[in-house]
């Protein structure tokens, strides 16, 4: 397009995203510098071509930008993602969200990739196309994206003085079961996520061990009988700028062995779950990626955000 300049972003482009974001994602989808600067900015899987900022040549004004990652897992062969993109409120429906997604998309083309989901990265802003009202999945539909008919969900819920956390019958399942945070028991949670949940919880459990996750957020159900990992959950707390703690956190995931399903096993794993939740200081927490709304309500979860998958192939 005349008059504009299309460019590469930098750190130096955070705060004119962020103000573009502001306009573009609501507020409950906490799209923040924080989350601007660590999960596009400073990403592993950030692919530099393929993420654009869009200015008025003169004035420098920025009308829009797009964030994209490229997979450097073998889970995802030639795989990319549209992370994020957002126009400013004053220019839309012009083509600029259609011209960044293009250029992105011919990027990422050009280095091999031949499947682009939006959302759904391992750190990612979204699951999906957040916000999915006509015109956002009209969007990728006109991009040639296949959109999904179901949602899914970002389920929160404050766990302190949570009445159903605190009135849970625990007592059925503790003879049987014992939780406790992780203490080096790397082997025997990897056996268990290797048969139980292979692919992309066994990689970023692994990987987060790796990177030395604070082992009070990994939370591991053992039955007592064998002495073997029969369930896990992940907890994260997160932090501000600086590094401290907010009370916010997140849960997930979280998974038990396929034959105690249909036990209410789960159930217990999550009460024990949030109770740690609340030891590591968290207050209220975030369940992303969900479709057990039912299952996570009767611990006052409610649905917070929704989503809908889109993705396209790459010719």
């Amino acid at each position: 397009m005349e008059n504009t300049d299309i460019k590469l972003i930098t750190k130096d482009d955070l705060d004119d995203i962020l103000a573009i974001s502001g306009e573009s994602f609501p507020a409950e989808y906490n799209v923040t510098k924080v989350s601007l600067r660590q999960k596009l900015i400073d990403d592993a899987d950030k692919f530099d071509e393929g993420s654009l900022i869009i200015r008025e040549a003169i004035s420098g004004k920025p009308i829009g930008f797009i964030g994209t990652k490229i997979s450097h897992s073998e889970l995802y062969p030639d795989t990319g993602w549209i992370s994020i993109v957002a126009v400013a409120r004053d220019y839309r429906r012009n083509g600029y969200g259609r011209l960044l997604v293009s250029k992105a998309l011919e990027a990422l083309h050009s280095v091999g990739v031949k499947r682009v989901s939006v959302g759904q990265e391992f750190h990612n802003f979204f699951s999906g196309i957040p916000n999915p009202n006509d015109e956002n999945m009209g969007f990728f539909n006109a991009l040639g994206f296949a959109v999904n008919e179901g949602s899914h969900f970002d389920l929160e819920a404050v766990i302190t003085d949570n009445t159903y956390i605190e009135s849970f019958d625990n007592s059925v399942f503790i003879g049987e079961f014992k939780v406790k945070t992780y203490n080096d028991d790397y082997d025997e949670l990897m056996k268990f996520l290797d048969a139980e949940f292979p692919g992309r919880w066994a990689y970023e459990v692994d990987t987060a061990i790796k990177a030395h996750k604070d082992p009070s957020e990994i939370v591991l159900l053992w039955d007592k009988r064998d002495n073997k990992v029969v369930g896990f959950c992940i907890l994260t707390s997160y932090k501000d700028d600086e590094g401290k703690k907010t009370g916010y956190g997140g849960l997930g995931p979280i998974g038990i062995a396929k034959a105690l399903r249909g036990r209410q096993v789960g159930n217990f794993l999550l009460r024990e779950s949030l109770v740690q939740a609340k030891l590591n200081g968290i207050v209220r927490v975030n369940i992303d990626w969900t479709i057990l709304v039912k299952f996570y309500g009767q611990f006052g979860f409610i649905v917070k955000r929704t989503y809908i998958a889109a993705y396209k192939e790459l010719q």
